[in-house]
């Protein structure tokens, strides 16, 4: 009998809130994290890299704040040798401007 293992890449997420900069608090949604990602790079595999490994080090929190997350995100970015995408990171404010304010890298592009 043939038994599925369970794919590593399944974290149990335990956060239900997010504070954001203005105290109020949010519904957590995992896929915003992606879809920042998704708008500073074509990179598909350092996006699945990065999401997970930023999922891991939250994994185990109830509520987190926007500031942590970002600051997760862009250590990522970092430990895995990304400096110029880290500050593309760094610089990008969804909620100021228009939706898509990353530069794509285009050396990512296929």
């Amino acid at each position: 009998m043939n038994k599925q293992k369970p794919q590593q890449s399944h974290i149990q997420i335990t956060v239900h809130f997010v504070e954001k900069q203005n105290g109020k608090k949010a519904v957590f949604d995992a896929r915003k994290i992606l879809r920042s990602l998704n708008h500073l790079t074509h990179d598909d595999r350092l996006i699945r890299r990065i999401n997970a490994l930023v999922l891991a080090q939250i994994a185990g929190y109830s509520q987190i704040d926007t500031a942590t997350i970002r600051q997760l995100v862009i250590s990522t970015l970092n430990l895995l040798d990304h400096p110029e995408l880290a500050k593309r990171y760094d610089e990008y404010h969804p909620s100021a401007t228009k939706q898509d304010q990353f530069k794509q890298l285009s050396f990512f592009n296929f």
